[in-house]
């Protein structure tokens, strides 16, 4: 990654909050991506033991490190390397492309809509009626807007994103391409008791005749609350009453599913094809994996993780780290897998125990016999 100009380490350190250690006026004009194929010209983040260990192979001019590291090269030293990470890049990375302030005029914009100062709003976009878009917000091409939707200031609105009615958006949101907001909650009923109801009741009496599923309509709506990012192709489902909610600070990934009435709390962080149930709450700061599923109607307490691919189908405790399918705590399924690894020494000390037995018993038999 180029710099934009030669910078000394001192100049480094002072963006990114660490200290020199060293020539602190040693310059480099680049950071490689990584330390194993760096130059001499370049400044290599160094923060995984294993390439510590490999430093003799670096070629970099100068080095980021943890305080963990040993090294008599120049370097930066870090306490939180991906602090520096994240301060570095914000310093250097080029402003991405972003519609002209104003309306483009290839937008459809309903004249009762309410724009805000400093408010850019790209080609090809279309906004209903009765919106409201707070100042310095930015709307990327194609994103379509339903009717009474409210965006704060300040927000990143990405292309294509699908924003239904009434959802209301907080300030400095950030939706990514493709982002979906408003859907209806997948909710049907049917006017007879159906066979899978049948089934949960314990009667397998199945009747092969038509029971229409009839759509439960979804009136609610949803509330995104201040400096949520969501993730592209990422869809929120409309409450069926109400609001399906996501708290403050909360970051959502790619290709997740949030179904009807569901809380997400503060802070929360939901990794790539997750699914989260109808009527679920994830309070405070909780993790949610990749490729977690989880059940309608589950409460995960706060600062709980719930690990990649994990099937969660009751509530988690808060603080709790689960996985598996279904989805227990964590040291109770590495034990599970443990005693599964064992099951063929058990079944063999098993099967030497009942030839044993069944020697001490005839041993026993003719000895009894003996005695008659």
């Amino acid at each position: 990654m180029k710099l934009p100009a030669e910078m000394t380490l001192a100049q480094i350190a002072h963006v990114i909050g660490g200290r020199v250690a060293g020539d602190a006026d040693i310059k480099v004009s680049s950071v490689a991506v990584s330390p194993l194929q760096a130059t001499e010209n370049d400044l290599a983040l160094v923060f995984d033991e294993k390439l510590v260990a490999q430093l003799d192979d670096c070629k970099a001019k100068a080095l980021v490190v943890t305080p963990k590291a040993k090294t008599e090269r120049p370097c930066i030293v870090v306490e939180r390397p991906m602090l520096a990470v994240q301060k570095m890049l914000s310093a250097v990375a080029v402003k991405r492309h972003s519609p002209a302030t104003g309306v483009h005029p290839t937008a459809v914009v309903d004249p009762s809509v309410q724009i805000g100062e400093g408010v850019a709003i790209g080609p090809l976009v279309v906004i209903g009626p009765g919106c409201k878009i707070g100042a310095k917000t930015v709307i990327h091409p194609g994103t379509i807007i339903g009717a009474k939707v409210e965006i704060g200031e300040a927000c990143s609105i990405g292309a294509g994103c699908l924003i239904a009615d009434v959802v209301k958006i907080g300030n400095r949101v950030i939706l990514q391409q493709g982002a979906v907001l408003g859907s209806d909650g997948f909710g049907y009923v049917t006017e007879r008791e159906s066979n899978l109801e049948r089934r949960l009741n314990g009667n397998r009496d199945i009747k092969d005749e038509s029971n229409p599923h009839l759509k439960i309509p979804h009136i609610g709506t949803i509330i995104i609350e201040d400096d949520v990012e969501i993730g592209s192709c990422t869809t929120i489902d409309r409450s069926t009453m109400g609001a399906t909610t996501i708290g403050q600070g909360t970051k959502i990934d790619n290709l997740v599913m949030i179904a009807h009435n569901c809380r997400i709390g503060k802070e929360v962080l939901i990794i790539g094809t997750t699914a989260i149930g109808g009527s679920s709450t994830i309070e405070d700061r909780a993790i949610i994996s990749g490729s977690a599923c989880i059940a309608d109607h589950i409460k995960i307490g706060k600062d709980a993780i719930v690990e990649g691919m994990a099937g969660v189908i009751a509530n988690v405790p808060a603080a709790e780290v689960q996985v598996g399918a279904p989805a227990v705590e964590r040291r109770q399924h590495i034990e599970s897998l443990i005693r599964i690894k064992r099951l063929k020494e058990t079944n063999a000390d098993v099967k030497d125990l009942k030839q044993r037995v069944a020697k001490l018993e005839a041993l026993l038999a003719e000895k009894a016999l003996e005695k008659v």
